[in-house]
């Protein structure tokens, strides 16, 4: 695979299968015919993470409505769907990244390690954090991507280790505030430039029921930490070809050629 065709997006709160910005973006994957799409973080209905406590009843009804959001995915005719979605993995709530495939369904690849706790993102009193792996997974038959959810962006030493470990693409699927997108931004170029991918982010936009504004803005980066491409109001899901032979040209470059360093007994 030398170069594939991928969209980010930026979807309202309280999102369902039959809300205008699903059909949107049906008409928008069935025009540009992208091969792969990722989805902003745990894209449909209320975003749980906003109360300070847990609730049971209301964590189980997030999980319905995302497996019944997902059941549509094939509406979509999009090759490669990635996203996350809440769900219980072992008897722990987990936040959880996907890979979605007509051929296989929906394949859980990475559980969400770094949870914050403070306003509006109340997240370790709902989802109990991963084991700690970032391993590059195959999504698709070929592509190799490593997912770093919304806050674990801002751990570079992991986007560095996914680029040693051959991965492609970095897959960051957020919900965020609109007052820290500077500093998103400048995580996500920093990200690609020490892994030598490319970084799709697709992020939760707008205002919802509750009053909580989500910041919006996707943004496909390039190896070297250009945005080549960013989401809006008035442009909310965009499609770019990338050359995954800058990949390989960025990892066998500077800085990604810097050795580490080695451990000392």
């Amino acid at each position: 695979m030398t170069s594939i065709s991928v969209a980010v997006i930026q979807l309202p709160s309280d999102l369902t299968p039959e809300a205008a910005a699903w059909n949107a973006l049906k008409r928008f994957a069935h025009e540009k015919k992208p091969g792969v799409l990722l989805l902003n973080e745990m894209p449909f209905g209320p975003w749980i993470s906003a109360d300070p406590r847990f609730e049971p009843a209301r964590f189980d009804q997030s999980c319905r409505l995302h497996e019944e959001g997902f059941s549509r995915l094939a509406d979509l005719d999009v090759p490669i769907v990635l996203g996350t979605r809440p769900c219980r993995r072992d008897g722990r709530r987990i936040n959880e990244g996907f890979a979605w495939t007509p051929e296989e369904g929906i394949r859980g690849i990475h559980a969400k390690e770094y949870l914050p706790q403070g306003e509006g993102y109340f997240e370790r009193a709902w989802f109990e954090p991963g084991p700690g792996a970032f391993d590059v997974a195959t999504v698709g038959g070929a592509l190799r991507a490593g997912f770093l959810i919304c806050t674990e962006l801002m751990f570079n030493e992991h986007a560095r280790k996914y680029g040693r470990q051959g991965a492609q693409l970095l897959l960051v699927p957020r919900a965020g505030s609109v007052k820290l997108l500077p500093r998103w931004r400048v995580a996500a170029q920093m990200a690609a430039i020490v892994s030598g991918c490319f970084v799709l982010v697709s992020c939760r936009a707008g205002r919802d029921a509750r009053g909580q504004e989500f910041g919006g803005a996707g943004w496909i980066v390039h190896p070297s930490g250009d945005v080549v491409a960013e989401t809006s109001s008035s442009a909310p899901f965009l499609c770019q070809t990338l050359d995954l032979g800058d990949v390989t040209r960025a990892q066998e470059n500077y800085p990604c050629n810097v050795p580490e360093r080695l451990a000392r007994a």
